[in-house]
């Protein structure tokens, strides 16, 4: 019996194993031309439980980002069978992920495998159900899936590597259409080299760009540009259309697709669908243009061709474009804009900072901003002209050469203090004494030749002797009175203001030349020179305070004395002199010369007409001007 049985065995041995091979050949060939990844996943799992022998049953759970939990993505023999009872060995083989096992009910093993990515994490576990409970059958079955494993870790390196390089090609692409952006200054050029390109680049059939317009409170959108069409009539049923429905993108703040996409199947496409019974247009996506305020447009694409159909390549790639251009099409369509627009604008932008939820500083700050206007339209304060001053001598005197001759000795200079009568030059009277002598010597010839005619009775020679006589001595009296102008002297007390011979003693002087300046102390005359522009509000008397560069805390006060008709042309600006006289007792330290401001008080006037008064009076010139 055993050996009948032995044979029968044997003989039938062959048989298994030749329809073993065949179901391996069959479930190989399945894996290796699997078309779709439920297939692949579904045969992968069906030779993994047909090298464990003691397998009964496998399950495949992979990681949903959308539910946020595993599902079975593939289920070997039955896809019916209630999985519930692995539940427990699954999470348990996520929340390690280790391999476990577990015994299961009439005499089963359960054993679950997670497979990692490449950081770590856990996205696919297989769960095997085996029958018997030994540590060989474990180990047999925990080896075929380590080693089955590798073909799913490799499969999907090779989809993060597609998907990758995909995404290189998409920001490859982006940024070729915003390099093409900046190369244009107005939004309508861009936008017709961005659609051109597309279309030639892409392989659409027709490609279109359209911008948010408001008018009226509604945002709508317009149509900026269509590919290879330079210009096309906005009031046409196709441009309309079109602008339909990039609206029902736009209002939707998404993509839109017709047919739809996988991602996009509950995106209201009704719009889309009119847009294509419409023409011979086939397929539609439109994506949104943005900025960082939000959707400032809509680019759509079409074919008009069925295949190849929109996929999820080309959503993403629309997307990247639409990311980059959107903000450079946005800026440029308003800096292209009429004042009117991007005043709106700046207007509408800070009644949103100043009345919205957020931003108390600048509330804050609105608010003393307007307080501060109400004050100065309300409140009144003190109207002063000012200008630019000069400290001078309220008496000067000169010290001017008597008559030509040469400096001798200079013992003071500008900046000295002098009394009346004292030397403050003296002239060379070398010439002068010989001068007197030559003159006194010609008077004695002369009176000794008159004696000599007078005692031989020659009255005409005497007479004229006597008239030379009253010549030399006319002579030698202006040379004694010159002599006695040698000596310089201060004609007043005060301080030497102009006048240095210390550096010219031996040069010549012409009569009269001014050699000396002196201001008595204590006596100072302001000059104050005002702008044409605000000289009609001074008036002599009025009152006001002299802030010198040298003492600029010390104001000085000063009354208004006169006011010269005479213009003068200074930096910037005509002015008239106007002179004041300074009030109460002058500091010591002072001196004529010195320089500062000057501020005449006039009346109270508001402080919104103080500060503007420039302002209107140059525009009431200019609109005069401007007037026929």
């Amino acid at each position: 019996m055993n050996i009948t049985d032995r044979h029968t065995d044997t003989a039938a041995a062959p048989t298994r194993t030749g329809e073993v091979m065949r179901f391996d050949s069959s479930l190989w060939s399945a894996f290796l031309n699997a078309r779709s990844a439920s297939a692949y996943l579904t045969s992968w799992l069906a030779v993994l439980i047909s090298r464990v022998d003691a397998a009964r049953m496998a399950v495949l759970l992979q990681a949903d980002t959308g539910a946020g939990a595993f599902v079975p993505v593939a289920v070997v023999p039955d896809p019916r069978r209630d999985l519930s009872h692995l539940k427990e060995i699954a999470e348990a083989a996520i929340n390690s992920a280790r391999p476990v096992s577990l015994p299961g009910d009439d005499g089963l093993m359960l054993v679950a495998y997670p497979i990692l990515t490449q950081t770590g994490g856990v996205r696919t576990v297989a769960v095997l159900e085996l029958v018997g409970q030994g540590a060989e059958i474990q180990q047999k079955a925990l080896q075929e899936l380590h080693w089955a494993a590798g073909w799913l870790s490799s499969r999907a390196w090779e989809e993060d590597a597609r998907s990758e390089m995909a995404r290189v090609v998409r920001s490859g692409v982006a940024i070729d259409m915003l390099a093409l952006a900046g190369e244009h200054r107005k939004p309508a050029a861009c936008a017709m080299a961005l659609v051109n390109e597309m279309h030639a680049r892409l392989g659409y059939d027709h490609v279109a760009i359209g911008m948010v317009r408001r008018r009226r409170g509604a945002p709508r959108i317009a149509l900026l540009a269509m590919s290879h069409a330079a210009w096309f009539r906005r009031r046409s049923r196709a441009a309309e259309l079109l602008e339909t429905a990039m609206e029902e993108s736009f209002d939707q703040r998404g993509a839109v697709s017709y047919p739809p996409l996988p991602g996009l199947d509950r995106a209201i496409s009704v719009a889309h669908g009119d847009l294509i019974k419409a023409g011979r247009i086939r397929q539609v996506l439109s994506v949104l243009l943005s900025d960082d305020e939000g959707p400032v447009g809509v680019l759509s694409v079409e074919r008009r061709k069925d295949e190849p159909r929109f996929d999820e390549n080309d959503h993403l790639t629309l997307e990247a474009v639409a990311a980059l251009i959107g903000p450079v099409l946005e800026t440029k369509r308003r800096g292209n804009r009429w004042l009117a627009g991007r005043l709106v604008d700046t207007i509408g932008h800070a009644l949103g900072v100043v009345l919205g939820p957020r931003r108390l500083s600048w509330k804050l700050l609105t608010l003393a901003v307007i307080a501060a206007v109400v004050a100065a339209t309300v409140m009144t304060g003190p109207f002063r002209v000012q200008s630019e001053a000069v400290l001078r001598g309220a008496i000067q005197r000169a010290a001017t050469a008597p008559f030509a001759g040469f400096i001798a000795a200079a013992p003071l200079r500008a900046g000295d203090r002098v009394a009346v009568g004292d030397e403050l030059a003296r002239l060379e009277d070398t010439d002068l004494r010989l001068e007197l002598l030559r003159t006194r010597s010609e008077m004695d010839r002369l009176s000794v030749q008159a004696r000599d005619a007078m005692a031989r009775y020659e009255r005409a020679q005497f007479a004229a002797l006597e008239a030379q006589i009253e010549q030399a001595r006319a002579q030698a009296n202006l040379a004694e009175a010159q002599l006695g102008r040698t000596r310089i002297t201060a004609p007043i007390a005060g301080t030497i203001v102009q006048g240095d011979l210390s550096q010219r003693l031996g040069a010549p002087v012409q009569a009269g030349e001014v050699l000396f300046e002196i201001v008595p102390d204590a006596a100072y005359r302001v000059d104050i020179f005002v702008d044409e522009r605000d000289l009609r509000f001074v008036e002599l008397g009025q009152q006001g305070h002299l802030a010198l560069t040298g003492h600029p805390s010390d104001a000085l006060p000063l009354t208004v004395t006169r006011i010269t008709p005479v213009a003068e042309a200074r930096e910037g600006f005509n002015a008239f002199r106007v002179e004041a006289l300074l009030d109460g007792t002058v500091p010591e330290d002072i001196r004529p010369g010195m320089e500062g401001r000057a501020k005449i008080g006039i009346d109270e006037r508001r402080y919104v007409w103080i500060w503007s008064r420039r302002m209107v009076d140059w525009m009431r010139q200019k609109l005069w001007t401007w007037q026929p």
